[in-house]
């Protein structure tokens, strides 16, 4: 497992790391949400709902480059495709992480900010 995959786990542990739908969009919604990132293998809806908080709420989003069943495992849920950081001292160490991955844009990894401007 890669150090950026052991780092979501630590986000977690620390409680900065919001898991699913429900749980995104309220801190989107709330303001608390400062990075979403989807798995590589994300439903379209599931993407598009994503690029819509991303978009109306101004935070940044990525594709992660685990798939669900992988980020999954590794938060203890049967699957994981929607995940949101609510610490931007976090969330720019996770960009950093994954900007460092072989063959990762670090574009990419680094998410586009400001409204209307997503990782699609």
């Amino acid at each position: 497992m890669d150090k950026a995959l052991n780092f979501l786990g630590l986000c977690r542990r620390a409680g900065k790391l919001l898991i699913g739908e429900d749980g995104v969009s309220g801190a989107a919604r709330s303001g608390q949400a400062v990075l979403l990132m989807v798995a590589s293998d994300t439903a379209d809806n599931t993407r598009k709902k994503a690029g819509n908080l991303s978009r109306w709420y101004g935070i940044p989003m990525i594709t992660l480059p685990w798939d669900k069943d992988t980020l999954g495992e590794l938060l203890d849920k049967r699957v994981c495709a929607i995940l949101a950081l609510t610490d931007k001292g976090l969330a720019a160490a996770l960009q950093k992480k994954l900007s460092a991955l072989p063959g990762r844009d670090a574009e990419a990894a680094a998410g586009r900010t400001g409204k209307g401007r997503t990782e699609q």
